[in-house]
């Protein structure tokens, strides 16, 4: 298991050059593979919850709307995501309003046939809802509705989803979704509210850029088992890792040596301030719990520990291939990389392993073979 620090220096040492301009281009090269063995190999896969929004009754500032309007004004923001949704007038009229997400100005295309007598508008539904910023594919969305779990089909182009929306209709079972504009859109338009959402995807790969962290060490009694709590001394956690928000997409990793820690790496939730942070699961042994443990805090990649040395081969392929031309050290960095590759392809083709690792016996059967006595 190898830090971002750890790979980059074992690049600058293999390239020969430990200039700061040398180390920055191996950062970029490091985090190049990483994506693009991740889009291969990898699933990335995260999941979302969101809950649906069903009808909503909404109130204008004003009583009356001429015959023409083509904009209102809410009396309260609008909370949801910026979109478009069909609105039904007190006069029956419907129109598809744009929404400004923390606005109160509505507007229309099509202007309104009559005059409008009451001072509110209500929607059939939401039929937007936000992506998460670090998605980079959706892989499919389900919803749940009482016990049952319902998967819309997906929608390929923007022709075909029009098409879907050309009259108005509601379910409480949607049946088809279309991703948009970075919104997630479901048709029917979703007739009640509080459903569960749950979106799996894809997450945008982070870059490798957080260098080891050493500062400070182990407070006593600051590492526990069962508990995800870590306590530090002399530690300036929250200057180098920002606070108070999830850290594990950034795959940042805390170990506290022996004999006050375990030396297991174990995933950063999140830091609290300089001196707290919690781990995504619980230690599982303090053999001292005692102060004054040396501790690290690095990131590290989204492959499977064994095979992070990978990125290194193949930074040093296109580095001696392009940047530094050397066909020997091109073929050598190239016939590593190709072996460790052969070998993480046949690791990720099970998801489990035979406990007798030794290859099968021969199984032979006595009978089927003649037996001559002796003369």
């Amino acid at each position: 298991m190898k830090s971002y620090t750890a790979l980059l220096n074992m690049f600058t040492t293999l390239s020969q050059n430990a200039t700061t301009a040398n180390q920055t281009l191996g950062g970029i090269l490091l985090n190049d593979v990483h994506r693009y063995l991740l889009l291969k190999y990898f699933d990335n896969e995260r999941s979302f919850t969101l809950l649906t929004i069903g009808p909503q009754s909404l109130t204008l500032t004003t009583s009356t709307l001429a015959s023409g309007s083509t904009s209102a004004t809410l009396t309260a923001v609008w909370p949801n995501i910026s979109c478009s949704q069909l609105v039904v007038f007190s006069n029956s009229d419907q129109r598809t309003v744009n929404f400004v997400q923390g606005s109160t100005a509505i507007t229309w295309q099509t202007p309104t046939i009559s005059i409008q007598t009451s001072a509110t508008i209500a929607t059939i539904g939401v039929q937007s809802y936000p992506m998460p910023a670090n998605v980079s594919k959706v892989k499919n969305p389900t919803i749940t509705i009482g016990q049952l779990v319902y998967t819309p089909a997906p929608v390929q182009s923007i022709q075909e989803w029009t098409k879907l929306n050309a009259l108005p209709y509601t379910s409480s079972i949607p049946a088809y979704f279309y991703v948009y504009n970075n919104q997630l859109n479901f048709w029917p338009i979703p007739s009640a509210s509080g459903e569960i959402i749950t979106l799996y995807c894809q997450i945008a790969v982070s870059d490798l850029t957080y260098q080891d962290y050493t500062t400070g060490t182990v407070a006593s009694g600051g590492v526990v088992v069962g508990s995800n709590a870590v306590v530090g001394s002399g530690t300036t956690f929250s200057t180098t890792f920002p606070a108070t928000v999830d850290l594990t997409f950034a795959n940042i990793f805390f170990t506290a040596s022996p004999p006050q820690g375990d030396g297991l790496a174990y995933q950063v939730q999140s830091v609290t301030d300089a001196t707290h942070l919690t781990l995504f699961k619980p230690v599982v042994n303090v053999p001292t719990p005692t102060g004054g443990g040396n501790l690290l805090i690095g990131q590290y990649p989204l492959l499977f520990p064994d095979f992070h040395d990978i990125l290194v081969y193949g930074a040093l392929r296109i580095y001696y291939s392009s940047i530094v031309k050397d066909p020997d050290r091109y073929q050598l960095y190239n016939t590593i990389y190709n072996d460790k590759l052969q070998l993480m392809e046949g690791y990720l083709s099970t998801k489990s392993v035979n406990v007798d690792l030794s290859v099968n016996p021969e199984m032979r059967n006595a009978n089927l073979f003649l037996f001559y006595p002796p003369q």
